[in-house]
């Protein structure tokens, strides 16, 4: 999402100045945390001996730590502060710039994370591959303020090994002033955009344009349909400035017209710069929702139902929305969610608009792996 940039330096360093994404609130966040001493930021300790089972993984260790892994600025400022002076434990925190690059650490069984935040279409992956905790309802009171949408999913029916931490969209940021009113793909054409436009680094979202663009549904499994859509990236690559998820900065500054875009990030752009809007795009999109997992040797899994319960917390969970601007899956915390967010059809769309928005399916290894084939070939064409 080069890729929604790596991670950032520990509190007492200098922040890596690559991490771009969701770069508005990474220095709000960044000093509320150390002006606090609630949080370090940097490696997570590997993994010194995983539990053998859930119940003896809850029960493990007694340190006040939580080892959480997360996307790039995609949390409140006084989020992981707040909890610490709730709870006593101090969070290590640490950020991924993709699902893939989160997917081989976590894969790897050696890097000590208690708390991971991969896309609903990945979870399932992860299910398949074992490499998730079930979740102890009894220690998630909270779980009764989701919305019934994101407890009857069916990526995590009943929420076994998952809890939404925020959904959103991809579709279309752009600048109105430069582009005019942008309705659809057609936008790449236009030019004030070429050269200087971009699409998401990551394989579904990417794909699903080239797909929709092409006239096709973005979860199809159809090989002569990935064909097409590789067609369609490759002809378009001729006129983008880059294949990136880093899409804030560039938008707010300037530098970037047009970008293929996650919801949120849109929307953090346009808080910046008003100049930046956001379009469903007529051809349609793709609905994802980010959620929270433990892993399956997570060393602190009770700190880790700690946090989640504390983030389905009404208060906190209209915050969290607030500062990230995407869609919030929590029913309790929707009264105190800022106004214009709710009353906003790109941020919460109409069921008509929903219909138009699936989310990214679960198609199996074998379509998954045509899936990485074709986006191997856009990138490297």
């Amino acid at each position: 999402m080069t890729d929604r940039n790596l991670r950032i330096a520990r509190l007492w360093d200098v922040a890596d100045p690559r991490v771009t994404r969701r770069a508005l609130l990474r220095s709000t966040a960044f000093f509320a945390l150390a002006a606090t001493g609630a949080c370090g930021v940097g490696e997570a300790p590997g993994n010194g001996g995983a539990p053998a089972s859930q119940a003896e993984a809850t029960n493990a260790r007694d340190e006040p730590e939580l080892n959480f892994y997360n996307w790039t600025d995609y949390i409140a400022p006084d989020t992981l502060s707040g909890f610490t002076a709730a709870s006593g434990v101090r969070v290590t925190y640490d950020n991924f710039s993709t699902n893939d690059e989160m997917e081989a650490k976590i894969a790897s069984g050696a890097a000590g994370y208690d708390l991971v935040v991969p896309s609903d279409n990945f979870v399932r992956r992860f299910l398949r591959a074992g490499l998730l905790m079930p979740l102890d309802h009894d220690l998630l009171p909270n779980l009764a303020n989701l919305d019934k949408r994101f407890t009857e999913a069916d990526y995590d029916p009943g929420n076994a090994h998952s809890v939404p931490w925020a959904w959103g969209t991809t579709g279309l940021a752009y600048s109105r002033s430069r582009l005019g009113d942008v309705t659809g793909f057609s936008a790449y054409d236009l030019a004030a955009a070429q050269g200087r436009s971009t699409i998401l680094d990551e394989a579904r979202d990417a794909m699903a344009l080239g797909l929709l663009k092409a006239g096709h549904d973005p979860n199809t499994t159809d090989p002569r349909h990935l064909d097409e859509a590789v067609a369609v990236l490759l002809e378009l690559k001729k006129r983008i400035g880059q294949i990136t998820s880093d899409v804030i900065e560039p938008l707010t500054g300037g530098q970037v017209p047009l970008a293929q875009a996650y919801s949120g990030d849109a929307f953090q752009a346009r808080e910046a710069n008003p100049d930046i809007a956001y379009a469903i795009p007529s051809e349609g999109g793709l609905s994802y929702v980010d959620l929270l997992c433990v892993p399956k040797d997570a060393p602190h899994a009770a700190n880790a139902h700690r946090f989640i319960d504390y983030v389905l917390g009404p208060e906190v969970g209209a915050a969290l929305a607030n500062a990230v601007r995407y869609g919030s899956p929590n029913a309790a915390a929707k009264p105190l969610i800022d106004r214009e967010l709710l009353d906003d059809p790109l941020v919460y769309p109409s069921d008509e608009q929903l219909a138009k928005l699936p989310f990214t399916k679960d198609l199996g290894g074998e379509a998954e792996a045509r899936y990485a084939d074709a986006w191997t070939r856009v990138k490297t064409g």
